[in-house]
């Protein structure tokens, strides 16, 4: 091997590191374990490959070091076992970690029990309850509530329900309500999944989260699976040097090809903010082959969004929403939420050190409008639009 090979081994610990640093430092701890382990994996794999006996020792107390790391975190769901690395499993008298009680055993092992993750709910948002976004929801009921709420129609035409759609756009636009709301609109199981839930750095465990999961869910007459970020677990396998990743997109593939097969109806919705970052192949007919654009909200929308997140707070009569929708050009979902929070932040502690209350005014908000931009840059909104044209009739 090179020097530039393992520079380049050395740089990806350094990135997973940071990446668990991040997690850790925005409390997302249990997530944080998985790249410490990429980590210690990364090291062990360099140590393996250096000559100089003491630097080779330093690297391998480095991994040790951030195993005992990794193994004081709270855990998603690991086993009993050792973690691999792309040559193969990592010595088991440097890279064991404690074993866990029965509440965190492997999955499928003696004393498996179901991980807290595999849970379902029943929403109960509707359509209704989601502003604008007519068009969306329009091609949603078209393409997949219509077989459930008009069945004896879709036998006469042998259409069945159930299948894969993709949900893409900007941050902040609805996609995880949206979902939501097609469960709410045909009562069905929810089961919302985040990757980090399904990745595991042990081995083969991956796999069998995701088969553990599209079981369950078939296990109910009517379910749907959700994953929120998909772009994370099916990424372009080109180039990926993660062999996690060379054995998850193929079993996510096979899971997406039983639709047809199995005993009861399955949805299964992925939405992502990066659709061109997707394995190609998971777009292919059969699997989530129906893709949604979400964009940003249109005027009557924000409008909306920003009636139903001041609800109940007083208003002056100068506060003209309709102005306000206007100025807020290219703002989502989530940054009209934002606005409307941060004005009645704004009223709020001024009524906390003048001591007197007042209704929201035209001013407050013309203010905080000021002080804001929208979320996504009109550049990047180009290339989901973009991306939408090119998908055509999809």
């Amino acid at each position: 091997m090179s020097i530039e090979e393992l520079d380049t081994l050395l740089k990806e610990a350094t990135e997973a590191f940071r990446s668990a640093m991040d997690l850790r430092g925005r409390g997302r701890k249990s997530e944080a374990r998985f790249p410490l382990l990429e980590t210690a994996s990364k090291l062990y794999e360099a140590a393996a490959l250096t000559s100089d006996p003491q630097l080779r020792e330093s690297r391998k107390r480095l991994a040790r070091s951030v195993m005992e790391e990794a193994a004081d975190l709270p855990r998603l769901a690991a086993p009993a076992a050792v973690p691999a690395v792309a040559a193969g499993k990592l010595p088991a008298d440097q890279a064991s970690l404690p074993k866990e009680d029965k509440r965190n055993a492997a999955p499928g092992g003696d004393d498996a029990q179901a991980e807290t993750w595999l849970v379902h709910e029943k929403p109960a948002i509707r359509f209704d309850d989601i502003a604008g976004l007519e068009e969306v929801k329009e091609q949603i009921r078209l393409k997949l509530l219509y077989p459930f709420q008009h069945a004896e129609v879709a036998a006469q035409y042998g259409i069945r329900g159930g299948g894969g759609i993709l949900l893409y756009g900007p941050p902040g636009t609805g996609k995880t309500m949206i979902a939501r709301a097609i469960a709410g609109e045909i009562d069905a199981a929810y089961f919302s999944i985040k990757p980090s839930e399904v990745m595991n750095q042990w081995v083969g465990l991956s796999e069998q989260n995701l088969a553990r999961l599209f079981g369950e869910a078939d296990s109910y007459p009517l379910s749907i699976i959700f994953i929120d970020e998909i772009e994370s677990l099916a990424p372009k396998r080109r180039g990926q040097g993660s062999t996690i990743m060379q054995r998850v997109v193929p079993q996510i593939l096979a899971e997406l090809d039983g639709f047809e097969k199995r005993k009861n109806t399955l949805l299964f919705i992925g939405a992502t903010n990066e659709p061109w970052a997707l394995d190609p192949a998971l777009l292919r007919p059969g699997r989530l082959d129906r893709l949604v654009y979400v964009s940003p909200p249109d005027p009557p929308a924000r409008r909306k969004i920003l009636e139903l997140n001041l609800k109940s707070v007083p208003l002056a009569e100068d506060v003209d929403l309709d102005a306000i929708a206007a100025r807020s050009e290219s703002f989502s979902g989530a940054d009209m939420a934002a606005l409307a929070q941060r004005v009645r932040e704004k009223v709020f502690t001024e009524a906390v050190r003048d001591g007197t209350t007042r209704p929201l005014a035209m001013a407050d908000f013309e203010s905080v409008l000021a002080g804001m931009r929208p979320s996504v840059r009109p550049e990047e909104l180009r290339l989901y639009e973009e991306y939408a044209q090119k998908q055509g009739g999809k």
